[in-house]
This record gives structure tokens, C-alpha cells and sequence, in this order.
């Protein structure tokens, strides 16, 4: 049996000098590839960079993509700069200048609305009973409680919370249009018990107008615990835009493992809408109108700035009065649906992070 040659394989095809490998410069700064080929087999050894990976994640767009590309490129998107509280800001100013202006309109409406209400179904059939006004204004505070909470929580809550403002202050503002141009009388049958009287426009007539905007900013409109109320904003109804964009946020922004709270959140904002109609406090038609509208701008909004943002301005949505002026709002959002995880918003305490890092891994 012959020796066995070095330069020679055991299938009788010569084997290639180590002369013929190669020492390339990598694309990357910190690494070297040795390449060449032996018995046909191509060999590519990078000791440095690893193999592509699905660990890096882009804090503002929520999207994967791989640490290294083919020929070793490096991924790199550049972090645009945030300018997320600056908007919340305005949004929020937004929020604050058009529920302002309902307060005022309040002020003044309340001296020209007729007395005799007008007839509706509800009343027909139910008696009105005033306690349950306190009911739907304890159900909506309940309900905002839990829709800001999952707003803190969620990972995104800047984004949320300005898109929150922003659909109040589009409510709000087309509310105080229609209470500007049309005055309806109360709907209570006792109004002379439960609203205030009406005054004459005397040289202190500015000073009442004055005291009742102030009382009405303080209170936050909340009416229950006064003993008489300014009566004349009916249509629609405020308490009924809350309720219903309260519980939108609930049912757009819970992680998927809370389904049950949106079996919670529907009863608590329906018992609340039908209360204020039950208490005598709002026509049947103004609740519903509330809804109705407040549903087709929330889910519109939604609709339109989840789509690719090359598509918005083409979209037919895009023909709402509001688009353009929301259209600023969105410019930093990522495409599509938010993704709905929280997070804990501080540095500390660490505990905290582990223990909503622990729910959230259970919610998902």
C-alpha cells in the first residue's frame, strides 16, 4: 500500500496550496473574512460578525429587521427626532379651547332656550328620574379612569394619549357649532326645580356670565352635586362623546389577554348613555346623534392613519375638514395598528418594570 502524499487527497484530486486562500477586508470596520475554496467547497469564515439575527427592534416603529444584511452591510435607520410632547401639548390645548367655548356658549344659551320641553318616546314611556344624571356622571368618570390608565400603561402613550385629545377636540368643536346656532328648550319636565332662572341682560349680566364659566371650569362640567344647573346644552350630548371615546380607547388599545374589560367597559358605557336620558337630562335623539357621530370620527380617524402614509392624501377620508389639521399629529407614527403592550413609563422602581414586564408577557 503506497504512502499517502500531502499534496494529494484520497479521491485522487490534488489538493490546493494554503497559498490560495485569502484575506479579505470585510465591510464591516471590526471584522476580517478568510474565503477561498477546497475540494470545490467555497469556505467563508468571519470570526467576528455573527450570523443575521431578529434581536434588534426599532423603538419607534415597532418594526424587526436583521443586525447585518448580505456582504456584511450594517442596517442602520436613523432615529427621527421626537417631537411627541410637543404635540400632546397642542393637542391637548386643542382639547381645552374647544371645551372652553362649550362652557361659555352654556353661559349665554341659558338665557334664550325656550321653557316647554319638547316631546320624546323615553319620557313617554319612563318617568324621569333625577338621580340617575349622578349615575351617568360617576359611570363616565369610572370609565375615563380605566381608558387613562391603559393609556399611561400602554408603550405608545404619547401617541394614544394626543389621538385621545385630538378626537375630543373635533367633538367638542362641532358641538359647540351646533350649540351656537340652535337652541333647544330643556328636556326636563320640572326645569323651574333643577335649572337655573334665566336673567335679563343688565349691566351685571357680564359678571353672572363671568361666575358661571368659572363654576362650570372648576367643576369640569360635572353637574350632580350643584343644586341647580345652567340648562340649554343639549344637542349633543358632552357626557355621551366621553362615554363613547372612552370606551373606543378600551376596545382599540387593550392588550389581547383583557378581553373581559371590554365586556366590562360596553354595559358601564351604555347604562351611563341611557341614565342621562332616564334622568330627564338629555332627549333621547341628542344621545344618539352623540354616538352616531362619535363613532364615525373616532374609527374614520383610525382608519385613515393606520394606512401607508403615501396613501392618506389619496384616500377618500382624506376630504374630511379634519384630516389636514391631524395630519401634522401623525407625520411620526409608524404605518398600520399600534402594537398594544405596556410598559412601565418611570426608571424606577425596578420592581415595577419586572412586575409589568410580567403582565404584559401574560397579556400578549
Amino acid at each position: 500500500m503506497g504512502g499517502h502524499r500531502r499534496d494529494q487527497s484520497d479521491s485522487n484530486v490534488p489538493l490546493r496550496p494554503i497559498s490560495e486562500f485569502e484575506m479579505t477586508p470585510n465591510q464591516s470596520m471590526n471584522s476580517v473574512v478568510l474565503s477561498g475554496t477546497c475540494n470545490g467547497i467555497s469556505i467563508n469564515i468571519d470570526p467576528i460578525d455573527p450570523e443575521p439575527t431578529r434581536s434588534e427592534k426599532d423603538p419607534n416603529t415597532d418594526e424587526i429587521y436583521p443586525n447585518h444584511l448580505h456582504h456584511h452591510h450594517h442596517l442602520h435607520i436613523p432615529r427621527p427626532e421626537s417631537s411627541e410632547g410637543l404635540k400632546t401639548v397642542v393637542a391637548f390645548l386643542c382639547l381645552m379651547l374647544s371645551a372652553f367655548l362649550n362652557f361659555f356658549l352654556l353661559t349665554v344659551i341659558h338665557d334664550f332656550v325656550p321653557k316647554e320641553p319638547l316631546p320624546d318616546l323615553t319620557f313617554m314611556i319612563i318617568p324621569q328620574q333625577r338621580w340617575a344624571w349622578s349615575v351617568g356622571d360617576v359611570l363616565s368618570t369610572l370609565s375615563s379612569v380605566i381608558a387613562f390608565t391603559i393609556i399611561f400603561l400602554h408603550h405608545k402613550r404619547w401617541v394614544v394619549l394626543r389621538r385621545t385629545f385630538l378626537l375630543g377636540a373635533i367633538m367638542y368643536g362641532l358641538r359647540a357649532v351646533i350649540l351656537g346656532v340652535t337652541f333647544l328648550p330643556p328636556s326636563f319636565h320640572n326645569r323651574d326645580e333643577i335649572c337655573q332662572p334665566q336673567v335679563n341682560r343688565t349691566a351685571m349680566y357680564g359678571m353672572e356670565i363671568a361666575t358661571r364659566f368659572l363654576t362650570y371650569v372648576i367643576t369640569l362640567g360635572l353637574t350632580s352635586g350643584q343644586e341647580k344647573i345652567l340648562c340649554g346644552d343639549l344637542m349633543f350630548s358632552g357626557h355621551t362623546v366621553v362615554l363613547t371615546i372612552m370606551y373606543f380607547v378600551q376596545l382599540q388599545y387593550t392588550p389581547r389577554g383583557l378581553v373581559l374589560l371590554r365586556y366590562f367597559a360596553a354595559p358601564v358605557t351604555f347604562l351611563g348613555i341611557s341614565a342621562l336620558v332616564v334622568s330627564g337630562g338629555h332627549y333621547t335623539m341628542d344621545v344618539l346623534i352623540a354616538y352616531w357621530l362619535t363613532s364615525h370620527v373616532f374609527w374614520s380617524y383610525h382608519q385613515i392613519f393606520e394606512m401607508k402614509k403615501e396613501d392618506r392624501p389619496q384616500a377618500p377620508l382624506s376630504r374630511l375638514w379634519w384630516f389636514w389639521i391631524c395630519y401634522w399629529f401623525e407625520s411620526d407614527v409608524s404605518e398600520g395598528k399600534l402594537i398594544n403592550k405596556w410598559d412601565w413609563p418611570f426608571e424606577g422602581p425596578e420592581k415595577m418594570h419586572h412586575i409589568i414586564d410580567e403582565i404584559n408577557r401574560k397579556l400578549q
